[in-house]
């Protein structure tokens, strides 16, 4: 909102704090970065690395705090509520920071949406919920057998978390190339980092129809999906049902 607020303040007359060759000085900068980064990395890979624009549009946004003509103190008043709420939407997310979205963008549970992933991706998920996913499966040892799809550089079996891949989904290469009745969804206890669902090869994409059960901070998704609800979703992807029920042994078969 403070750089919708800078913008407007650009273009009114009365408003402008600097010469426009001034305010390019820091606009500039900030621009050729995020040109330069996303020309090699696509325009939603690595945000990390558009980082080093920031200090340069903050300084620019900075100008709509100085004195002018143009502030009111309707104006003075929004810049206010739009500083107050950012400080309070950074803290109340606290410590999951790394998962921080803005209510604009969604928030930390639906703001990963905007952002594409690949396995090397770290845009919101490092791997940085593994120890609350381990809390939880202490909570809960009713989620057996578990299958997981975590992103990170700690091996989830170092915290004792063990379970299988679960099956790719038909909107994958290696979905398409199983038998239709091997391929996801499956029923079952499932722990996904919200990377592996976003991932561009899309092989577990099919998790976005279903609802969470439970969520280990904000990265990592806990579902328990049953044998109507698999089938429910197969239907929906063209894939055949599965007969149920289904003993455990051949759950774990298929995964």
């Amino acid at each position: 909102m403070i750089v919708l607020a800078a913008l407007l303040a650009a273009f009114l007359p009365r408003g402008r704090p600097a010469p426009w060759r001034d305010q390019m000085t820091l606009v500039a900068p900030g621009i050729a970065v995020i040109a330069l980064v996303s020309s090699q990395t696509g325009f939603n890979h690595h945000s990390r690395y558009v980082l080093p624009a920031l200090p340069f549009v903050l300084v620019w946004a900075g100008n709509v705090v100085t004195p002018g003509p143009w502030r009111s103190r309707l104006m003075r008043t929004w810049i206010t509520g739009a500083l107050i709420w950012s400080l309070a939407s950074s803290l109340w997310i606290w410590p999951h920071s790394l998962s921080y979205f803005n209510e604009l963008a969604g928030g930390p549970t639906k703001g990963h949406a905007y952002l594409g992933s690949s396995p090397s991706d770290s845009n919101f998920d490092c791997g940085q919920d593994l120890l609350n996913l381990k809390r939880w499966l202490d909570r809960h040892p009713e989620a057996e057998p578990l299958h997981i799809a975590l992103n990170g550089p700690v091996e989830p079996h170092i915290l004792g978390i063990r379970g299988k891949a679960p099956p790719a989904g038909p909107n994958s290469d290696l979905g398409r190339s199983l038998p239709p009745s091997a391929a996801g969804p499956h029923p079952g206890w499932f722990a996904v980092s919200v990377g592996q669902i976003r991932v561009f090869d899309r092989e577990i994409d099919y998790f976005l129809e279903f609802d969470p059960l439970a969520t280990a901070g904000y990265s990592i998704h806990i579902y328990h999906v049953s044998p109507e609800e698999a089938n429910r979703v197969r239907r929906n992807l063209g894939l055949p049902e599965l007969p149920f029920p289904i003993s455990a042994l051949e759950m774990r078969e298929g995964a």
